[in-house]
């Protein structure tokens, strides 16, 4: 007999290289984008299905952050950003290393397991855009995507999912 038991609960908390996002508001999404190629050959009624590629797979973790306006968090969270002795946040234009981190979305089913999504080496590739309102929050969406390196562009996944027995 089917339960609810496995139903995964849509609520989980974020981290940002091991540091956690904070308050939220409108959830996040996880999403894989896979552009698939058929190879074709003659006499072919139909799609074959281990002679479909792969070609393309991009994961992204979307985060409304609610709680992020320190200079600390923007410089985490924003890809190319820099902080000057005046206390400045200017755009550098440049994208380094420091930039990614494993972001890790955690939450659990209805009967308490856990359920771990991490998106690896990821780069916040959102503009920054702030919806500035009159009696409103600022709720920047964040979209982390999974980079790869060059030396694992073709062997390595960008991310992954654990769930607990």
């Amino acid at each position: 007999m089917a339960t609810a038991d496995k139903t995964l609960l849509g609520y989980g908390t974020v981290t940002v290289g091991g540091t956690a996002i904070g308050l939220t508001r409108g959830g996040s999404s996880f999403v894989v984008e896979r552009e698939y190629r058929e190879i074709v050959a003659d006499g072919d009624r139909g799609p074959v299905g281990t002679r479909i590629a792969v070609d393309r797979e991009v994961a992204k973790l979307t985060v409304n952050a609610l709680e992020l306006f320190t200079a600390a968090n923007l410089l985490k969270y924003y890809p190319a950003l820099q902080n000057t002795p005046a206390g400045t946040i200017s755009s550098t234009q440049k994208i380094v290393a420091g930039d990614l981190s494993d972001v890790v979305w955690t939450g659990a089913t209805m009967d308490g397991k856990a359920c771990v999504i991490t998106v690896k080496k990821a780069l916040n590739m959102s503009n920054l855009e702030w919806s500035l309102e009159d009696k409103n929050e600022v709720v920047p969406s964040l979209e982390f995507v999974g980079t790869y390196t060059e030396a694992t562009r073709t062997t390595e996944s960008t991310w992954s999912a654990v769930f607990t027995a």
